[in-house]
């Protein structure tokens, strides 16, 4: 049984993906207690949300706020080599490369953050009254003015966290199953410790998953069908060189004329 769930999950993962968010938010729905149950497990009347004040989720907060920005960085940074060092080719596939960058903002950047973070307007567990704050419970998917800005739904954190099991794309395929748990469980602590922190529902985690995988699957597929990682891929590399020799040949003409 298991088994034959896993092959359908490889053989239609998009379909599977959808409906991972429409059971999920169908479940939160119906069941918002699940919610205010899982947030209650780390609230205390006196204390709040208590693991705040310890040292592991402290730092944990920090690196997933500092790991996917660096890693962006990096990834950005190593497109940009590419055009003065063709040597790099051998480090990392290209078009791994761009779309990692280009999940990354569609995804986390421009529908977590960019479309519901900002339109939603669900506040905080911290925020509600349920939590010390002054603003009532909502549920998933509905649209209030409680927070203003950078808000509950869905969780970014957790979307970027989720992004990351995107870079065993560039690892060879031998090291992808043990990197992807690796990633996996880096991925499930980061998220959840946003829950502890009473800065997301459990459904702000969740769905966030959800929505992330959803958009980099159907990136992944039209990449795939455009031939970016099969009979085209050494066709984007050799443009890519290309692209860089011109501006190598340009800015060395440029620095030749500020000389004079």
């Amino acid at each position: 049984m298991r088994k034959t769930l896993v092959n359908e999950a490889c053989r239609h993962p998009l379909y599977w993906a959808s409906m991972a968010i429409l059971l999920l938010s169908a479940l939160f729905l119906i069941l918002p207690e699940l919610d205010l149950w899982t947030s209650q497990l780390f609230f205390s009347d006196t204390g709040g949300f208590w693991l705040k004040a310890y040292y592991v989720p402290v730092r944990l907060r920090k690196l997933g706020l500092f790991l996917p920005r660096a890693t962006i960085l990096l990834l950005l940074g190593f497109a940009l080599a590419r055009l003065f060092w063709p040597s790099l080719k051998k480090l990392f596939p290209l078009p791994a490369v761009l779309f990692l960058g280009a999940s990354a903002l569609l995804g986390p950047g421009l529908l977590v953050n960019g479309l519901l973070k900002t339109n939603w307007g669900r506040a905080r567990p911290i925020q509600t009254d349920l939590f010390g704050g002054a603003w009532p419970f909502s549920e998933v998917w509905v649209m209030t003015d409680q927070c203003q800005s950078n808000c509950s739904f869905v969780s970014g954190e957790a979307s970027m966290g989720f992004w990351l099991l995107g870079l065993v794309l560039l690892l060879p395929i031998g090291w992808r199953k043990a990197s992807g748990w690796l990633l996996a469980t880096l991925c499930g602590l980061i998220s959840l410790n946003r829950i502890a922190f009473g800065g997301h529902f459990l459904s702000d985690i969740l769905l966030s998953w959800a929505l992330t995988g959803w958009v980099m699957l159907i990136l992944y597929r039209l990449m795939e069908q455009a031939g970016w990682f099969g009979q085209r891929a050494q066709q984007i590399e050799e443009k890519w060189d290309a692209a860089g020799h011109l501006l190598r040949a340009r800015l060395a003409a440029l620095w030749r004329i500020l000389r004079q």
